[in-house]
C-alpha cells in the first residue's frame, strides 16, 4: 500500500452508478474497477486486440460491400433483360423491317417512300407492314441542314397519319406529291 498514491476522482453520479454496477458483476470494489479499466485501456496489447477487432469488422464491411456490388451489377443485368423480354413480347403481330433509302443528297417525296415500302412488302408476301422513317446523313456537323433533318423527321411522321389507309389499303403508289 506504501506505493499507491491517493487520487481523489469527481464524476457524474450516472457514471459512478455504471462504474459500480460493472463492479458489481466482476465482483471487484469500485476503486479496483477503475484501476482494471484504466490500466486496459493503457495496456498496447489491449489496444491491439481493440484494433484487430476494428481492423477484422472493417475487412467484413468492404467484403459486404463488394458483394452488395456485384449484386447490383446483377440486379441491373437482370432488369435489363426483363426490359428486353417486356419489348418483345409488346411487339406488335405486323412484321417490321428496315428499308435504308439512299436518294443520294436528293429529296424523296413521301409518296415515294411508302410505294417503295409497299411494293418491298408486297414482293416479301405481306398483306401489311409498320414502318418508320427517318433521313440522315452521318458525315455532316450539326447545321442548317440537320434542322431540315428534323423538320423532315416530323413531316415523315405527319405523312405517316395522313396516308396510312393508302399504305395499308395497298394503293401507296396512286398517293397524292406532297411537297417537302
Amino acid at each position: 500500500m506504501a506505493n499507491i498514491t491517493p487520487f481523489g476522482l469527481r464524476m457524474q453520479p450516472d457514471l459512478k452508478a455504471r462504474i459500480e454496477e460493472a463492479a458489481r458483476a466482476n465482483n471487484r470494489s469500485l476503486n479496483a474497477e477503475i484501476v482494471d479499466r484504466l490500466e486496459a485501456s493503457l495496456d498496447p496489447k489491449s489496444m491491439m486486440v481493440l484494433i484487430d477487432a476494428y481492423e477484422d469488422k472493417l475487412r467484413e464491411a468492404i467484403e459486404v460491400n463488394r458483394y452488395l456490388e456485384e449484386l447490383k451489377v446483377i440486379h441491373e443485368q437482370r432488369l435489363e433483360e426483363m426490359d428486353d423480354v417486356k419489348s418483345e413480347v409488346a411487339q406488335p403481330e405486323e412484321p417490321i423491317f428496315n428499308i435504308v433509302l439512299d436518294a443520294k443528297g436528293h429529296p424523296i417525296s413521301w409518296p415515294e417512300i411508302a410505294a417503295h415500302i409497299y411494293r418491298t412488302a408486297k414482293a416479301a408476301g405481306l398483306e401489311s407492314v409498320g414502318f418508320r422513317a427517318a433521313i440522315f446523313n452521318a458525315e455532316r456537323p450539326i447545321n442548317d441542314r440537320d434542322l431540315e433533318y428534323s423538320r423532315l423527321i416530323r413531316w415523315y411522321q405527319q405523312q405517316t397519319k395522313k396516308h396510312k389507309h393508302e399504305i395499308r389499303g395497298g394503293n401507296a403508289t396512286n398517293s397524292p406529291q406532297v411537297d417537302v
